[in-house]
């Protein structure tokens, strides 16, 4: 005979300390029970948690904090296999433990909002969320998804969806903080200019770009993942020298026919600066930047000084960082 431990017969303060040492999914289900047992949760005030949100054909949100986690996905049933379907949010739907296939029960029908609002109470998080858009996401009504989900820190835009729904997504969720667009949508240079100008934390931006586009970039950070040519960074960190892009505070950038051996960029018509070498090993470190790159230290016409760094690898051999100023992590992980 299985024996099951009265825990919610103990004094409130006990059973605080005991689900205090829960993973997020046992702390998960057993807010599900009862309502004091929802309250307890939220009494632990776990305020450091990141929350992550999927959409594709279905929708996964994850909570994270550490190493503990609890990932959650939905519509992940045989009913919702047909990926033509429109799936309505608002009727009631199973959660299931990602990866485990486990189905966490609850006492009344939830729709995917009670749900999200569950955890956002539970886990005391009110910070804006990211998201993650994948084929598959127009089954979904977007209009609902944000105003269910609220405000969002990241977005971030798969290579592969449409152009329509890629625009759509820029349009209804206006207010990200970092963007990811691995895919120009747009046909006229002007509406792309838009994007760019915006005034966002960090944006990466995955397609052919030209030397007006850099200059029109108004976020902090900036990652290029497209190479461009030695000419045309030349000609931005000239425009950068007589004030442009005030806003910036780093570019990483990829550069055709860069020569990896010697890892040197040609700065014509620049003046550069003298460097001694604990001057570079301290950018290194406060920049997170590998202890072997090199870098040449410029200065814009009102003094403010900045680094051209340079790695030996294919891809982003280029990181343009203005000094002083507070500094952000430059981009976070999506899972």
């Amino acid at each position: 005979m299985e024996h099951t431990f009265p825990l919610l017969r103990l004094p409130e303060n006990v059973i605080i300390e005991v689900i205090r040492n829960f993973a997020f999914i046992q702390l998960f289900e057993f807010s599900l029970v009862s309502t004091k047992s929802k309250d307890l949760v939220t009494s632990l005030g776990l305020k450091k948690s990141n929350v992550d949100i999927g959409v594709s054909n279905l929708l996964r949100v994850s909570v994270i904090s550490g190493e503990n986690y609890l990932r959650l996905t939905f519509y992940d049933e045989p009913k919702y296999q047909n990926e033509l379907s429109p799936i309505d949010i608002t009727l009631p739907v199973a959660a299931y433990v990602r990866y485990e296939g486990v189905r966490i029960q609850s006492s009344t029908p939830l729709n995917f909002s009670n749900w999200f609002n569950h955890i956002k109470t539970v886990f005391c998080f009110t910070k804006p969320r990211n998201i993650r858009f994948s084929p598959g996401c127009e089954r979904f009504d977007l209009q609902l998804l944000k105003d269910t989900i609220g405000n969002i820190h990241v977005l971030f835009l798969n290579r592969r969806l449409t152009d329509v729904v890629s625009r759509q997504l820029l349009t209804q969720f206006n207010t990200p903080k970092i963007l990811f667009l691995c895919k120009n949508p747009f046909e006229e240079a002007c509406q792309t200019q838009q994007v760019l100008i915006q005034n966002f934390e960090t944006i990466e931006f995955d397609d052919v770009y030209t030397l007006d586009d850099m200059l029109l970039v108004n976020s902090e950070k900036v990652r290029f993942a497209h190479p461009t040519t030695q000419n045309q960074f030349n000609r931005f960190l000239k425009h950068w020298i007589r004030g442009s892009n005030p806003r910036l505070q780093r570019m990483s950038l990829a550069i055709d026919n860069f020569d990896f051996v010697r890892g040197e960029i040609n700065l014509n018509g620049i003046r550069r600066m003298e460097m001694s070498e604990e001057a570079k090993r301290e950018i290194r470190e406060k920049h997170s930047l590998p202890i072997h790159v090199d870098m040449i230290k410029i200065k814009r016409n009102d003094d403010i000084p900045a680094v051209i760094v340079t790695e030996t690898r294919e891809s982003e051999n280029i990181h343009f960082i203005v000094l002083g100023g507070n500094r952000r992590e430059f981009l976070p992980t999506l899972y």
